[in-house]
């Protein structure tokens, strides 16, 4: 009996020690986790875009000038070369004027130096021939010493003279050449004053008025034309740092569905514009234009979502965003589940977008973090692991 009794006392002890240990086993706190993957790491910027005719060309002031006539108004048919608008500029007009007086007063200046030195190196030959003659009667003795240094002096001083125009007109030459290349500078941007069209189409917009002075840069005239279409954004110019041109771009939109279009940067504009955003923050914007592949039911001046990716890392160890926290000493840790033990673990990162990091050094692939890195949980503690 004892016997007996002894033994369902011991199974009773074990089945509690069972018990306990499964307790043990399944208490802590339950955390969401993930495990460390390898992957494709794509960086983008993303901003709204409209679709344009892929033809359509701004054409902007190039100098400060005055608007004098319009020839042309807004649903006009336009060819390449016809005269669009003609403008004025008194300064330039005055800049050129000047520009030729100087080249004709110059041009003067060196034509009479050029006679003059003509001039001067015949009497030098003559001079020349005479002190040869003289040699030779001073060697004859028929002719003084003092006569022969005397035309020494002179071809001496006539080849100083020489040597002095010579300087004189090279001079001329050079402020000749300057002034042709400034007046020519000059009359292009004259040219440049009769605003002509760069292609066939229509006139989309005529933003300007008669008597209107613009300055560099001021749109003057917007011309489109039927053909293939493409979408122009306006990134902020911080974010225009790894933008380049051949990128691949995103595009998608409500009236696409849940079809998303291919594109590229194929014109990233050379200066930033000042705009102020819906929310009244002045901003530094850079226009950005993107070819389309496809262009499915897009029209022009449809609002469109464009992804430019700026970058792509292939097979590169991957966790979410929210896993990796930044401490206060300038670390970055994620909170490492073994054997369901916390392990505060320092990391370190490289890239990161808005889903995902990419982990240099610290995490194996497979290895399981808490996916809310933010969790106040301590070193060693028990959890219980959720996926």
């Amino acid at each position: 009996m004892k016997s007996k009794k002894a033994w369902i006392i011991g199974g009773i002890i074990l089945a509690a020690v069972i018990a306990a240990v499964a307790i043990i086993g399944s208490s802590g706190e339950e955390v969401e986790v993930v495990k460390a993957s390898r992957g494709t790491f794509i960086l983008t910027v993303e901003e709204t875009g409209y679709v344009e005719a892929a033809n359509d060309r701004e054409v902007q002031a190039t100098s400060v000038a005055q608007v004098r006539d319009l020839l042309v108004e807004s649903g006009d048919k336009v060819r390449l070369g016809q005269i669009l608008i003609k403008l004025s500029s008194s300064e330039l007009t005055a800049e050129i004027e000047s520009a030729r007086s100087q080249l004709a007063r110059t041009e003067g200046e060196l034509q009479a130096a050029e006679l003059s030195i003509q001039s001067i190196r015949l009497e030098l030959k003559q001079a020349e021939n005479d002190l040869a003659r003289k040699k030779v009667l001073l060697q004859s003795g028929a002719l003084a010493r003092a006569e022969y240094e005397k035309a020494e002096l002179q071809v001496d001083k006539l080849r100083k003279s020489v040597s002095q125009q010579e300087a004189g007109v090279s001079g001329l030459n050079k402020q000749v050449s300057s002034l042709g290349a400034m007046l020519n500078s000059l009359e292009e941007k004259a040219g440049e004053l009769q605003v002509i069209s760069p292609i066939s189409g229509t006139i989309l917009d005529l933003p300007v008025e008669v008597g209107q002075v613009v300055a560099p840069g001021t749109p003057l005239v917007q011309i489109g034309a039927d053909n293939q279409l493409e979408v122009k954004t306006e990134l902020l110019s911080d974010d225009t740092r790894r933008v380049k041109t051949g990128q691949t771009t995103r595009i998608t939109a409500p009236v696409l569905g849940d079809q998303a279009l291919s594109g590229q940067v194929s014109k990233i504009y050379p200066r930033a514009y000042e705009k102020t955003s819906a929310l009244g923050v002045i901003q530094r914007r850079v226009p950005v234009v993107i070819a389309l592949n496809q262009s499915a039911n897009l029209q022009p001046g449809y609002e469109v979502r464009v992804a430019i990716e700026t970058l792509r890392k292939e097979g590169v160890i991957l966790l979410p965003r929210e896993s990796v926290r930044l401490t206060e000493d300038g670390y970055y840790r994620v909170l490492v589940v073994n054997e369901n033990r916390i392990e505060e673990r320092s990391i370190e990162i490289g890239e990161k977008n808005q889903q995902w990091v990419e982990v240099i050094k610290g995490i194996k692939v497979g290895e399981t973090v808490v996916r809310d890195g933010s969790l106040e949980l301590k070193e060693g503690s028990r959890v219980k692991a959720v996926n």
